[in-house]
């Protein structure tokens, strides 16, 4: 039996195969059973109490549960919500990309660099002085976005061009990303980026409170949780990752949508990067290794099949904040910040285990 396409955003609405199952609607306790996004959430409250009162017996107040660092773990997963809501898309279609995180490297790095160029000359932007200021930050997300596309645009056709896999495909241009990168710096991180940028947006707080690269996650979050669940382009989507021969029979370009998703993905890495660059007002050539692994992991965790059909932009976002809040607690906890990677690897395993545990239950 062929899964139908869904848009789960927490409650599951598919198509239903007992007739008389449809004039018996579910009370609210079965629907949030059959709620992903209900779960991950109560796992979410249940990290927030444990931490909150291991906080609190280690420093003698409840530190976990201050609003400044709740805001802050906000701000941390924003970069990955971001990335993590394009995945929600490829892995919707039965596809994944590896290469996010060099990605996110290498558009970083072009957006620095032409920020750096065009702001002025090498002795102005050395004392901190751009007077070409606005159009150069203009240019620099520009670059970021058209180099973010590009690299999805790539691995798209070659996906479908040579009907390689997707996670072969990814895995190898994540390298090819990552050389570039670098080449240009030589593997040193691009100095003297605009202290305008951080100010002005990577540490501006909307209403007094709100990170502005948090709103911006949340605000690219339900306008595709819109267009998953409300438009064509969502409902094709699904459709390919629930069956791609059915797909095409049903008259979708199944290799232009794919390639579409891809630099979809693309675009929001360069968002990503541009967040990046306004939080540190600097690159990071060295970082975001488990990028890849934190957007697979919030997303899988979150309720999206890792076999395609089935996407939940909401859970993923929910997901996202999973292992940082769990990391933020650690240390908070004084517990080493590295076993990170090791929190990251286990919820992976354990979210692709419980959703093949709920599609042998759904077959």
């Amino acid at each position: 039996m062929t899964t139908d396409p869904v848009a789960d955003d927490g409650l599951n609405e598919g198509l239903v195969d007992d007739p008389e199952s449809e004039s018996k609607p579910r009370g609210v306790w079965e629907s949030l059973k059959a709620s992903t996004a209900f779960w991950i959430g109560l796992f979410i409250v249940l990290i927030a109490i444990g931490f909150g009162i291991a906080s609190a017996i280690e420093h003698g107040s409840p530190v976990y549960w201050k609003v400044s660092n709740l805001l802050s773990i906000g701000l941390n997963a924003s970069q990955v919500m971001i990335l993590a809501i394009g995945m929600t898309y490829l892995i919707g279609a039965g596809h994944l990309d590896l290469s996010v995180g060099p990605s996110l490297i290498l558009a970083s790095v072009l957006a620095a660099k032409v920020m750096v160029t065009v702001g002025g000359t090498a002795e102005q932007v050395a004392g901190g002085e751009y007077p070409n200021l606005g159009l150069a930050i203009v240019l620099g997300v520009t670059a970021a976005l058209g180099a973010g596309g590009l690299v999805g645009f790539f691995n798209g056709v070659i996906v479908t061009r040579l009907r390689l896999s997707s996670f072969i495909v990814t895995l190898a241009t994540s390298g090819i990303a990552y050389g570039v990168a670098l080449v240009l710096t030589s593997a040193a991180n691009i100095p003297f980026i605009p202290d305008q940028i951080q100010s002005g947006f990577g540490g501006l707080q909307l209403m007094g409170f709100l990170p502005a690269p948090l709103a911006l996650a949340l605000l690219i979050a339900v306008v595709f949780w819109w267009v998953l669940r409300r438009t064509r382009f969502g409902m094709r989507t699904l459709a390919i990752g629930s069956s791609r021969e059915a797909a095409i029979r049903a008259g979708v370009d199944v290799d232009v949508h794919t390639i579409k998703l891809f630099v979809l993905m693309g675009l929001l890495v360069g968002v990503a990067a541009v967040v990046d660059i306004a939080r540190n007002a600097n690159t990071n050539v060295v970082g975001h290794q488990t990028d890849n692994l934190q957007a697979i992991a919030a997303v899988v965790l979150g309720g999206t099949s890792l076999f395609g059909g089935i996407a939940s932009v909401g859970g993923s976002i929910l997901g996202t904040l999973v292992p940082v809040m769990l990391q933020n607690g650690l240390v908070i906890m004084q517990v080493a910040p590295f076993y990170q990677f090791a929190i990251v690897g286990v919820i992976l395993i354990l979210a692709v285990y419980f959703d093949q545990r709920r599609r042998d239950r759904a077959t």
